[in-house]
């Protein structure tokens, strides 16, 4: 079963900078992009589903001109209802509506594992990107001998869970996603990690757990959000949000101790080297 964009939505909550907040890492290495750029610097963010992470950039950086592009056109209303100051636009799968040379950073999280032909939305960025131009992406490499999802897919033990629930359908290594980057004609600059050991775990537990969940709404597209926003609703809803703060914070402190330390969640920074 493929996954379908215009049945979930991501993103609805803006990425807070407390360690509690499961977005706050990501949005801290991308910091070391946008932190840095000049006033009047124009930053685009590629499959921002409901603008989660270009939202929190703007609120801290206003003197920047912050546009945004997903395939998902229900993302986007939802994007557009939260205001924020940014520019969104729909996009196509293979091709970017916007100029060449137009942006001077490029963020993408969680999006690369998403897309049927990776290589293609690396040349849509190089294209949009002026030359020098920083681009900033994170990726949860599935196929990397650190993690947990390499073993349980060749083994078959919960078997392409986050492809039915979170639409990852590249499952490449470190190596394999550095190649394809810089055959895209950028160079590395920075590598941090994120979700070492704890993080692998809670992700596990998650997937399995949506998993079970989604047994008792058949016919429905469920993805982590949804599940969490019903477990809210739960009579437990006061414990759980403790435990997953709790957890939450506990996966930040790891991350931020081990960062330099290879995981197979990657936090990569490139400079546009060519023009392709």
């Amino acid at each position: 079963m493929s996954f379908d964009y215009e049945k979930s939505v991501w993103g609805k909550k803006e990425a807070g900078r407390g360690i509690s907040d499961p977005s706050a890492f990501r949005l801290y290495q991308s910091k070391r992009v946008w932190g840095r750029l000049p006033a009047g610097a124009r930053v685009l963010e590629v499959g921002c589903g409901a603008g989660q992470f270009i939202r929190a950039v703007k609120r801290a950086r206003p003197d920047l001109e912050c546009f945004a592009c997903d395939v998902s056109s229900l993302a986007l209303d939802v994007a557009k209802g939260l205001g924020g100051g940014v520019n969104y636009k729909l996009s196509d799968p293979d091709r970017l509506p916007f100029d060449k040379k137009e942006f001077d950073a490029v963020l993408v999280f969680d999006v690369l594992e998403h897309v049927s032909d990776a290589k293609i939305l690396l040349k849509e960025i190089n294209r949009v990107l002026k030359l020098g131009g920083l681009f900033y992406s994170y990726v949860p490499c599935e196929g990397d001998f650190l993690s947990v999802w390499k073993y349980l897919n060749v083994f078959s033990f919960f078997r392409r869970l986050t492809e039915k629930y979170a639409g990852h359908i590249n499952r490449l290594s470190r190596r394999q996603w550095k190649k394809n980057i810089f055959s895209s004609g950028f160079i590395l600059s920075s590598s941090r990690y994120s979700e070492h050991l704890f993080g692998q775990i809670l992700n596990l537990v998650t997937f399995v757990a949506l998993d079970n969940f989604a047994r008792n709404h058949i016919g429905q597209q469920i993805n982590n959000e949804y599940f969490f926003a019903n477990l809210d609703k739960s009579r437990h809803a006061t414990f759980l949000k403790f435990l997953k703060r709790a957890v939450n914070s506990a996966v930040y402190c790891e991350s931020y101790a081990l960062q330099l330390l290879p995981s197979p969640n990657w936090h990569m920074i490139w400079v546009k080297e060519i023009s392709l």
